[in-house]
């Protein structure tokens, strides 16, 4: 059927719990998600929680943008040149949003980008809690010759309270997927399943 239960729209975890949740897979996601950077590349790193796994595989020479607060010190220890856009830090996904962080982003456009989402869905795309953090991810996306959504199997079929965009806009890198999901999302976005 078509009916979807949009569960806990506005909630949303911390960083801490969503970094401890589903590890292995994250981390499978991210090891190949990074090996689609190339040497030479701008990219976005978005704040999210299997992104952050990426910053261990990335190539050294590359330029990043980021949004994510907890980001910076890792690529800064490997030695990656980094750029964090403006704006407010929120508590609870220590990311950049709002007007400042819009303005910012628009100095810069990206051979790739990488993104976290609450929800990948067939009929409502990809999606988040916060209406502000929708808008950053949104942008970042526009600036990108390549998006990427890295996301492991929970996040399929769920709906959270903001769209970021329509599904066609990203590749989706998962670990997981039954064929009949794999099949309804193949239809409508290049997908990736490790």
């Amino acid at each position: 059927g078509g009916a979807a239960r949009l569960q806990g729209k506005l909630q949303e975890p911390s960083m801490t719990e969503k970094s401890s949740k589903n590890l292995q897979g994250k981390r499978q996601i991210a090891q190949y998600a990074a090996g689609l950077v190339s040497e030479g590349d701008c990219i976005y790193l978005d704040a999210g929680s299997t992104i952050v796994e990426m910053i261990p595989f990335l190539p050294d020479n590359i330029v990043v943008v980021t949004n994510g607060l907890s980001h910076a010190s890792e690529l800064l220890e490997k030695n990656i040149k980094t750029f964090l856009i403006g704006g407010f830090a929120k508590p609870t996904t220590k990311a950049l949003i709002g007007r400042g962080a819009l303005d910012s982003l628009e100095h810069y456009r990206f051979d790739k980008c990488f993104m976290g989402v609450n929800g990948i869905h067939s009929q409502f795309g990809y999606t988040t809690p916060d209406p502000e953090e929708a808008m950053v991810k949104q942008l970042a996306i526009s600036l990108s010759s390549e998006a990427y959504v890295v996301a492991d199997e929970s996040k399929f079929s769920e709906v959270a309270f903001s769209k970021i965009t329509d599904l066609h806009q990203a590749t989706i890198i998962t670990n997981e997927l039954d064929p009949d999901t794999k099949d309804q999302y193949h239809s409508k976005t290049k997908i990736e399943v490790l």
